[in-house]
C-alpha cells in the first residue's frame, strides 16, 4: 500500500557484521512509501510489518543500489575536474544542465583521474536490522510536496 509514511529505525552491516549505517538514537529514518525515497527492496519489506515489528533482512543488490556497472567507470584529465586539490574516496558531481551524477575518485595516476558513477554500495548484499516505530497514511500536503512533514520529517 502506497502513500503511508513509515518511521523505522534500522543498523546496515555489511557481509562479516561490520555497521555501515545507523538510524540515531531517537531519530527514526521517515519516508512516504511509494516515491521511491528508499532502496526498493527495503521498502517492500516495511510495508509489510506493523509497527513494533522487528525484522533482520538481507536485500539482494539487484533491490538495493543495483549490481556494478563497468560502463560507470571512466577515466579524465585531472584538469577537466573542478578542484586540484584530490585524493582517492573524494565524491563530487559530474555533469551538465540539470542532469547530475555523484561520482567517487577510485584511482589518481599523474593527470589520469579514475572516476566511479556507482554507488558506494553497488553490487553487495545489503543486511538491515529494522524495526516499524510508527505507520499511518500520508496527508494530502506531504504527498504534494513529496516529502514528510512534523516530527521527523520537514518543518515548514
Amino acid at each position: 500500500m502506497n502513500n503511508q509514511v513509515i518511521s523505522f529505525d534500522y543498523v546496515l552491516t555489511a557481509k562479516g557484521g561490520e555497521v555501515i549505517d545507523a538510524s540515531a538514537q531517537g531519530k527514526p529514518l521517515v519516508f512516504i512509501s511509494g516515491l521511491g525515497q528508499i532502496i526498493p527492496g527495503l521498502e517492500t519489506i516495511l510495508l509489510a510489518m506493523q509497527p513494533k515489528e522487528k525484522k533482520t533482512v538481507t536485500i539482494p543488490a539487484k533491490d538495493a543500489y543495483g549490481s556494478h556497472d563497468e560502463h560507470l567507470i571512466y577515466k579524465v584529465e585531472r584538469s577537466r575536474l573542478p578542484h586540484r586539490e584530490i585524493k582517492v574516496g573524494d565524491m563530487f558531481e559530474v555533469g551538465q544542465g540539470e542532469s547530475f551524477m555523484p561520482v567517487t575518485i577510485t584511482a589518481i595516476n599523474g593527470d589520469e583521474i579514475t572516476l566511479d558513477g556507482n554507488h558506494p554500495l553497488a553490487g553487495q548484499d545489503l543486511t538491515f536490522a529494522v524495526e516499524i516505530v510508527e505507520k499511518r497514511a500520508a496527508t494530502t500536503e506531504e504527498l504534494a510536496h513529496g516529502h514528510v512533514h512534523g516530527t521527523g520529517g520537514c518543518h515548514h
